[in-house]
């Protein structure tokens, strides 16, 4: 044997490997199944082929379960049965041996589920309830330190309280049924504190909104906690979130359209906030009592609203939301915005957001800015010189041809230097490569290597080729002309023409490039 496989902590990092890079040394998708079964037998075959593999590469083949199946599996074989529709069954009494059998695999276990299966697969109730019951002192997996908990057998929820150990870090819950919440987790959940004081995430998700009062039982005199996601009624008392004093990110879904309770929650500081609710408006009268300065804040709305009632729940946010600390900010739709005037941003809309000079990313990209000429777009982005992403509209096909011109795109780059990432619909029907290029005199942005056109209009794919080569010479594609969002009767042209446009853009880099070689070659 080589001398370095002597030394444990490289025999780890390899064996640890294994599950990322497999056995031929390329990385995978961790949702291919066929894979992992590669991945465990060849490290079940390294448990088996040196003595002083065995314990390395058992952790390693047992630090993560999508379910407790196969610790159950391990199990001596007289102890249980599989029937045919491969539920496990418990034929005789669990005994000491048995147990240990058990532990020598659990206490491996670091990470426990997905988000995609039941959390004890094929496992009767009665097999667990006869493992717990011969270990009512312990845990089931005493070393646990992720849990994703999506959804079980409802007699089994007492068994939760058997996988929370003092090691875990994450939890993520997701409950089967709307009355989990209210009549099975709450004695379970409220001893969170006691039993997993070191609990950093906790992600309570799902359809089914939580009673605020067991989210406060669960989740206060947690001292470690980092970052919170729940789904709550909108008519809730939240105050108690003012006590998650070591809170950096928080994510709520308000459930509901009836008009909110006002809650007075403050802290100093949050590094993300994300709110998912009805409507912009329902957003802002759900934390009318906040003051949460926040440096990146997401508010995704289920449905689109009116640019005036936008701009109306914008200023309403302010001092409870917006602060000076704001650096990223997205809106967001989940249903497919209405494509009608009234929805279509103007200069009016952005007044509230503009005060925020420290702004870096903006995402808008769900909205109408068809109405939103050079001008308008330029007064916009001088108030964020800092800017590093903007998405503007670019995610929809929108019937209302935009005003803003290769002119106002010009002036974007000029005045927000440190853009690296756009997404803008612009009008690039009228673009002559000689005022294109006079226009983008001195302008050059190298760091955008990707452009978020969307369905925007175009004619003369070679003119539009120079025109942008000029200003954006680092350009490689463009991207999100194809959303799903998009509908248009000239879409699919419009697509081609912007695809043309990138095969000129390519074609004159490859021309510049044998142009320098030659030259090279003349010098030598």
């Amino acid at each position: 044997m080589h001398a370095c496989l002597l030394i444990p902590e490289i025999v780890k990092l390899i064996f640890t490997n294994i599950h990322i890079y497999g056995t031929d040394g390329s990385s995978v998708d961790f949702g291919d199944y066929s894979f992992q079964r590669v991945a465990r037998r060849s490290l079940a075959a390294l448990s088996r082929v040196c003595r002083s593999f065995k314990d390395i590469a058992l952790d390693a083949l047992w630090v993560k379960l999508d379910n407790l199946e196969p610790l159950f599996a391990c199990l001596p074989r007289d102890l249980w049965t599989m029937t045919g529709d491969r539920k496990l069954l418990i034929q005789r009494p669990v005994t000491t041996a048995d147990w240990s059998v058990f532990e020598q695999y659990a206490s491996r276990v670091r990470i426990l589920g997905n988000t995609d299966s039941d959390l004890f697969g094929g496992i009767d109730a009665e097999f667990v309830y006869s493992m717990i019951g011969f270990c009512s002192q312990s845990l089931l997996v005493p070393n646990l330190r992720t849990l994703y908990c999506k959804g079980y057998h409802h007699v089994l929820y007492l068994c939760m309280r058997y996988l929370l150990g003092p090691n875990l870090i994450y939890l993520l819950l997701v409950p089967p049924s709307e009355g989990l919440w209210s009549n099975i987790m709450p004695s379970v959940l409220s001893g969170l504190r006691r039993h997993s004081p070191q609990l950093e995430v906790v992600e309570f998700v799902g359809p089914y909104a939580m009673c605020p009062r067991v989210s406060e039982l669960a989740l206060c005199g947690l001292t470690r906690l980092r970052k919170v996601t729940l789904v709550l009624p909108s008519r809730g008392d939240l105050s108690w979130l003012s006590r998650l004093v070591g809170l950096q990110e928080l994510r709520i879904t308000f459930t509901g359209i009836l008009p909110p309770l006002i809650s007075q929650f403050r802290t100093s500081y949050l590094d993300k906030l994300v709110i998912r609710s009805f409507n912009l408006t329902s957003s802002a009268s759900s934390v009318a009592g906040w003051v949460v300065p926040c440096r990146q804040l997401q508010l995704v709305p289920a449905f689109a609203e009116s640019a005036v009632a936008i701009e109306r729940a914008l200023r309403k946010l302010d001092k409870c939301l917006l602060f000076d600390v704001l650096e990223h900010i997205l809106l967001d739709v989940v249903l497919k915005p209405v494509d009608h005037i009234d929805n279509a941003f103007t200069l009016q809309t952005f007044t509230p957001l503009m005060r925020f000079s420290c702004l870096k990313e903006v995402d808008l990209s769900t909205f109408c800015m068809s109405l939103l000429d050079d001008d308008a777009l330029g007064s916009i982005v001088k108030s964020w010189p800092h800017l590093e992403c903007l998405h503007l509209g670019n995610k929809c096909f929108w019937q209302l041809p935009p005003k803003i011109t290769f002119r106002g795109l010009v002036a974007l780059l000029s005045t927000c230097p440190n853009l690296r990432k756009l997404g803008l619909v612009f009008d690039a029907t009228k673009v002559d490569s000689p005022t294109a290029e006079k226009l983008g005199l001195g302008v050059c942005n190298t760091k955008i290597t990707s452009f978020h056109v969307g369905c925007s209009p175009i004619e003369q794919p070679l003119q539009v080729a120079v025109a942008l080569s000029a200003v954006l010479p680092c350009l490689r594609e463009f991207s999100g002309v194809q959303s799903l969002l998009s509908r248009g009767l000239d879409r699919m042209a419009r697509v081609a023409m912007w695809e043309e446009v990138l095969e000129h853009i390519n074609h004159t880099l490859i021309k510049q490039k044998q142009e320098s070689n030659g030259t090279v070659t003349r010098r030598e």
